[in-house]
């Protein structure tokens, strides 16, 4: 049974590998049959059990046949890249052996392993020894754990009490230009959508710090988390974050950064000047598996604080074998309470890539964001956003009552030829198209094979609305 169990394991890895292979060969956006998918699965009762073989190669076709391939190399859409195969490794390894992380006594090494790549994290952006934090399901878990920490500083018996009745009602305050997972994150913390202020940037992309000191002052709510984003989903844009951090921390509030995209270039020296003032925040969000190249989903709150944490989630029971702050068990520093051994993808690819690897591979892709800034503008589009992060913001030169409809027509017309994918985007009130750089496989002919399937699109659309 075990030998065959291994042998099976080989072959499953095998046809992964033989599957990244021909991925560049496929269609970015495969056209989707929504019966044939429903009259494949419906073949599956679970009646009578299936050969390993016969299920894992279905598996890998269902999902290669009727899906956006986000790792494909010309997929120029969100943050959710190819993974680097040392990160792949990482989390079959994790999943072999499934070590349980709610406690240190159970798996010592991997709690250390994670606890090295939280201080590792955290030391590019405060340098100081005491740099805390966990390792999380993804950004939103992250955010969500930076709204828990404030509330908990800001009203002592919180974690007892809840929310005092008395005095003014507790506010997130965060640019109108965030991830507006803000929305749900207040939602599920008990406060509602309305505890969420969303503050207009003047230019329409970052936020000043004189605009969040202005909302701050003006607002009826009581400032418990002020929230900064590195690198905003839509447009890549990066907001004041020391002046941010001032204006929060003048109201008394938890400071934080949302860095959970562009937070991965921390890595590379020569990006670090675009995150001046991230030191001054209490806590950051960063995703790994969005710019880093691994398995979703890997991401990471840090903090400057044990002590915040410890007070957020430690729950005393008789039934866990240790709640030892010393070691840091992850169920009293954390949401989670039973967890996957999340850091092991990451560990894996940043040992066998070293610090020098992944810095090429951003710089790479710096160099890609650049080069394809430059070449729509020779093709004659209009760059919407500016930015130094790999994401580019475009559009027509088209200014008639149509353009959104034109806008539509084009990202519509390059994802059905199937060559890319791209999205479309709102700035200052109006529609984009929007391109990120998003795989370590992504070079100049993808480039330019977008940059076909574009100019074909435009001259397509143009026809059709004028």
């Amino acid at each position: 049974m075990r030998r065959n169990q291994s042998s099976g394991l080989a072959d499953v890895a095998g046809r992964i590998a033989r599957a990244i292979e021909r991925r560049r060969t496929q269609r970015v956006a495969p056209a989707i049959d929504d019966a044939a998918l429903a009259a494949r699965l419906a073949s599956y009762d679970f009646a009578q059990p299936r050969a390993l073989d016969e299920v894992t190669r279905d598996l890998l076709d269902l999902l290669t046949q009727y899906a956006v391939r986000s790792d494909h190399p010309r997929y120029f859409g969100l943050f959710n890249p190819p993974a680097l195969i040392p990160a792949i490794a990482g989390d079959w390894i994790a999943s072999a052996i499934n070590p349980q992380l709610a406690v240190w006594s159970h798996a010592p090494a991997a709690a250390e392993i994670e606890r090295k790549l939280v201080l590792l994290f955290g030391r590019w952006i405060w340098s100081e020894h005491t740099v805390a934090g966990t390792f999380t399901s993804g950004g939103s878990e992250a955010n969500m754990t930076a709204l828990l920490v404030a509330l908990q500083g800001r009203y002592p018996r919180w974690h007892q009490d809840g929310i005092p009745r008395t005095g003014r009602l507790p506010g997130v305050f965060v640019s109108s230009e965030s991830h507006l997972a803000w929305i749900k994150i207040a939602r599920m913390c008990g406060l509602g959508s309305q505890a969420v202020h969303l503050v207009s940037p003047a230019d329409g992309l970052a936020l000043s710090g004189a605009q969040m000191q202005a909302a701050l002052s003006s607002a009826a709510a009581e400032p418990v988390l002020v929230v900064a984003t590195a690198g905003t989903t839509a447009h890549g844009a990066i907001d004041d974050l020391a002046g941010i951090a001032a204006a929060g921390h003048a109201h008394h509030a938890h400071v934080h950064v949302d860095a959970a995209w562009a937070g991965g270039a921390l890595l590379h020296g020569p990006a670090r000047p675009l995150f001046n003032g991230i030191e001054a925040a209490d806590s950051v969000t960063v995703d790994p598996h969005k710019w880093l190249a691994v398995p979703m989903g890997a991401g990471l709150f840090l903090s400057r604080s044990w002590q915040s944490l410890e007070r957020t989630f430690d729950v005393a029971n008789g039934y866990m074998p240790s709640a030892s702050t010393e070691h840091r068990d992850a169920y009293i520093h954390s949401v989670q309470w039973s967890r996957r051994f999340i850091g092991a993808k990451l560990f894996a690819s940043l040992a066998t890539m070293g610090l020098p690897g992944y810095q090429q591979m951003i710089a790479r892709q710096f160099e890609l964001g650049a080069r394809l800034r430059a070449r729509l503008s020779e093709e004659h589009w209009q760059i919407d956003n500016c930015t130094a992060l790999p994401l580019i913001c475009f559009s027509p030169r088209f200014d008639g009552e149509r353009r959104a409809l034109l806008i539509r027509g084009i990202a519509e017309r390059v994802i059905r030829d199937g060559a890319a994918w791209i999205s479309v985007a709102t700035l200052r009130g109006q529609l984009a198209l929007r391109a990120c750089i998003t795989s370590f496989e992504t070079c100049e002919d993808d480039l330019e094979a977008l940059l076909k399937s574009l100019n074909a699109a435009r001259t397509a659309a143009l026809t059709a609305v004028t």
